[in-house]
């Protein structure tokens, strides 16, 4: 009887964990072994923690029987670049084309130098079809691949964490109908998972529990070691209000400074939300489920629940799996906020599932493609044996034969070259096609840039004191646009670089900040150009306030809002080149 048990693998920044699962007729699961090893220092030291990994990862394959077993293994999502775009409703053959263009304009890598997947999102009959695109490098992807083949399993490609949750609360929550957002809080990040109907978003936050244990360690002036242990075993969140402090003035103190820390948490959780409803035209959530390690520190629900105003819940990825006998009841269900991407890969394994993104290393498609073809190689070898035994019988008949069919085969090939030839214009023909193709990829991808230009000035406008009237691409510093006629480029048919955007705008008065507040935008704009130099729209990393902001009229009182003018250069990659 062949064996059906699933096995599944997730690759924490703080943890190793595995599980083997049992599949049943009804479409449900049994959990039949779980095992974890947590991971001790700073998640971020990568050369100490790969050694860290390596051992953990041995330690889950032998607990679990899983030497030599295919285990597709889930990872965070610190390494993997992920993006939601929006593309023209087109058929099949059209989405496959178009979504492998939008990938090379998306990922700020190299194409040729990722591992890249690709999930279609919500109704067929919507207007837009929503996209989810996901990239790893490879030379990451194959790093990790290693430690997973060197444990003994036999990897099956990559699952990213936030997806392989959703699958998860998707198999967990079938009844659950309102819009929910699952509230990740991992060791480096946090992931937001948003679930409105078939509609889904997410969105990575490098805010997590190692930041916690990093601010007690500067706070309290000790190693991150130390910190992390008082984190576990004095933490809690501090209630804040009327509240008294604990009587222990350093558990007192650390309960503050998680507070702190997942008060700056909280405020992400409060943006990314408002760019769901305003960008996504997704609904407020109506419900919240906590889940990762760090969920499970004392009064964490009570305080997201006071600053989200919702109700607040642990997410349980054991609702519906039903729990194997030999199984420590107490053990797992005191880790079910932890077993979600286990339950979420194992879900993906058994049949289909909303999220499907699977990341697989050259060497693992190489071994798949190999098993694919194993059959159509023996056929072929055993066609190549029989056609050398026919060749032999063939030459044996001599001379003769062969000036006979000689004829014929010279008959043949003056027809082969006929159709050759009309191969060859019917190429030249595809050639022209393709040509006349070019420009209408070229809206698509265009079109989907600016797009992303307005979303993202709109995002990082944090204050509404602040309006923009006026957005002008430019070149050398040169505004593209015909006064005379309003939206038409200047110039002369001549090839442009759009490598720049001059922005007009309107700030209304405001106490105590005034003007202030179109400086403190531009610092937010130079600040996440500066974080994120990779994805960032604007290149703002050797550009000063003075140079950037042409404009700026001083309040005087008398109106209710000043002019001010903005000039913003556009990376190499983002460019845009144009013929008037």
């Amino acid at each position: 009887m062949a064996d059906d048990r699933i096995y599944s693998v997730n690759l924490g920044s703080q943890h190793v964990s595995g599980a083997v699962f049992k599949p049943t007729p009804d479409g449900g699961l049994i959990l039949e072994k779980y095992e974890r090893s947590d991971l001790v220092g700073d998640p971020t030291e990568d050369d100490r923690r790969n050694a860290q990994t390596r051992m953990a990862l041995k330690q889950v394959s032998s607990s679990l029987k899983a030497k030599g077993q295919t285990v597709p293994y889930v990872t965070s999502s610190f390494p993997v670049f992920t993006r939601f775009v929006a593309l023209p409703q087109l058929d099949g053959e059209q989405v496959e084309e178009i979504v492998k263009f939008e990938a090379q304009q998306q990922v700020p890598y190299d194409i040729n130098d990722v591992v890249w997947d690709y999930q279609l999102i919500g109704d067929e009959d919507d207007i837009e079809v929503e996209v989810l695109l996901a990239a790893v490098k490879k030379d990451e992807l194959n790093e990790i691949d290693e430690l997973v083949e060197g444990a003994g399993f036999t990897s099956g490609g990559v699952e990213i964490a936030p997806l392989a949750l959703y699958n998860a609360f998707r198999f967990n929550y079938p009844d659950l109908d309102q819009t929910t957002v699952v509230i990740d809080i991992g060791a480096r990040t946090t992931n937001l998972i948003f679930a409105e109907g078939k509609k889904v978003f997410v969105r990575t936050i490098k805010i997590g529990g190692a930041d916690i244990s990093k601010a007690i360690a500067k706070e309290f002036s000790v190693s991150y070691e130390e910190a992390d242990v008082r984190k576990a075993v004095d933490g809690f969140v501090a209630l804040g209000g009327p509240y008294a402090d604990h009587e222990d003035p350093v558990i007192a103190g650390i309960s503050k400074v998680i507070r702190n820390s997942l008060t700056r948490l909280h405020s992400e959780v409060m943006r990314t939300t408002n760019f769901y409803r305003s960008q996504q035209g997704g609904s407020a959530p109506k419900l919240a489920l906590l889940n990762g390690a760090t969920a499970a520190l004392p009064f964490i629900r009570e305080f997201f629940a006071e600053k989200l105003n919702l109700p607040i819940d642990y997410f349980n990825a054991l609702r519906n799996v039903r729990i194997g006998s030999g199984v420590d009841r107490d053990h797992v269900a005191s880790h079910a906020h932890n077993l979600g991407e286990l339950v979420g890969s194992a879900v993906r394994q058994s049949g289909p599932t909303p999220m499907s993104v699977v990341l697989v290393p050259d060497s693992v498609k190489a071994v798949q493609d190999l098993k694919k073809r194993k059959p159509a190689l023996v056929m072929a070898m055993v066609s190549l044996a029989a056609l050398l035994a026919g060749l032999g019988f063939f030459f044996t008949q001599g001379q003769t034969i062969a000036a006979e069919n000689a004829s014929e085969i010279e008959g043949e090939a003056n027809a082969l070259d006929d159709h050759a030839k009309s191969i060859d214009k019917i190429e030249d023909e595809l050639k022209v096609v393709s040509l006349k193709k070019e420009p209408f990829r070229n809206v698509v991808i265009h079109r989907v840039y600016w797009t992303q230009v307005f979303d993202y000035l709109s995002y990082m406008m944090q204050s509404d004191f602040m309006f923009i009237t006026s957005f002008e691409p430019t070149s050398g510093g040169v505004v593209l646009v015909n006064p005379e006629i309003p939206g038409l480029p200047t110039g002369g048919g001549e090839e442009k670089i759009i490598d720049g955007f001059r922005i007009e705008g309107l700030w209304r008065e405001n106490r105590p900040k005034g003007a202030k507040v179109v400086y403190e935008y531009f610092d937010v704009l130079k600040k996440d150009a500066i974080d994120n130099p990779d994805t960032a729209f604007f290149d703002l990393k050797d550009v000063d306030a003075q140079t950037a902001i042409e404009q700026v009229d001083a309040g005087n009182g008398t109106k209710y809002a000043y002019r001010w003018i903005m000039s913003l250069p556009v990376p190499k990659q983002y460019q845009v080149k144009y013929t008037n």
